[in-house]
């Protein structure tokens, strides 16, 4: 969108004790360029990170091995075990990279939760992108509506449009000149800054 941006992970930080610290550069832009995201084209590559923070690394191992079986992976995918962090905790991420953009589904451990139930609630929720052909998942759906109401023009694929994203397109019209726009298609949602 033309800001030129950099970030740097300095330490985890996982939920209760928090702690985690990055680093971002942004080097402004005048005014930030519309995109227009079609459908998401062909898949490339799916991996899997697991990441573990003053915890067991057989809980990293477990859930790459759960994604790795339910998404029929031939990678093993990656694993970082931490001390880098005020407390514990774990994530374990799925990334799907096609022709048109990389998409990320996230899971985070739980007291009491198995591991591979973290694995299965990150798998679930990239299967379901992987059945629709839109380019953006339901939370990067969120995230990018800002962004393109500050561009002023834009328009970009959707798995759907979430009451939370809902939420965003009415808080954003009532501050800012702009219209949204949301047309459920076949298999994915358009949204489009009308």
């Amino acid at each position: 969108m033309g800001a030129t941006v950099s970030l740097k992970l300095e330490r985890y930080g996982f939920y209760p004790a928090g702690g985690g610290r990055f680093v971002a550069e942004i080097d402004p832009c005048p005014a930030l360029k519309p995109i227009h995201v079609g459908l998401r084209g062909e898949i490339r590559s799916k991996r899997v990170t697991a990441i573990v923070a003053n915890l067991s690394g057989r809980i990293a191992v477990r859930e790459v091995e759960k994604v790795a079986e339910m998404m029929s992976l031939t990678s093993r995918g990656t694993i970082t075990d931490t001390r880098n962090s005020p407390g514990p905790g774990n994530i374990v991420l799925v990334e799907v990279e096609s022709e048109e953009v990389n998409e990320m589904f996230s899971s985070f451990g739980r007291l009491g939760v198995p591991s591979e139930k973290v694995a299965e609630e990150a798998v679930r929720e990239a299967r379901e992108y992987l059945v629709s052909r839109a380019a953006v998942g339901e939370h990067l759906t969120d995230q990018l509506l800002l962004p393109l109401a500050l561009a002023g023009s834009g328009s970009f694929t959707a798995t759907k449009i979430s009451r939370h994203a809902r939420t965003n397109i009415d808080v954003i019209e009532k501050y800012l000149p702009v219209r949204f726009e949301t047309k459920n298609c076949e298999d994915h949602c358009l949204v489009r800054l009308g």
